[in-house]
């Protein structure tokens, strides 16, 4: 992805919308360029901060951003987990009914 697909989605990150793809493309993305990754901290910043700034909360910005990526890194490994365990799952079901249907002609 170019930064411009990257300054894109980074709504979507914020809000956590982001598919297994195109998050784990954005977390490379963003730990290996630092202009992406100053837009991520100024959007982060307006969407957040402010929030917590109106609400009277104070908050440190770069360990805030800091927890969302490890987050968000955390997520998509769980995210990845629960597709390979689906696969596996479907695998069962099938070989489970190819079983039935070669025990139903045997028997």
């Amino acid at each position: 992805m170019t930064c411009k697909d990257i300054e894109k989605l980074i709504p979507s990150f914020l809000d956590d919308d982001l598919d297994n793809k195109d998050l784990s493309e954005f977390i490379s993305h963003i730990e290996s360029c630092s202009e992406c990754k100053e837009e991520l901290t100024i959007q982060f910043l307006v969407k957040v901060g402010m929030k917590r700034l109106e609400d009277g909360n104070t908050f440190n910005l770069r360990d805030e951003l800091e927890l969302l990526m490890r987050d968000s890194k955390k997520s998509l490994k769980a995210r990845r987990y629960l597709v390979f365990t689906s696969y596996v799952l479907e695998l069962a079901v099938i070989v489970l009914g190819v079983i039935t249907v070669v025990l139903s002609f045997i028997l």
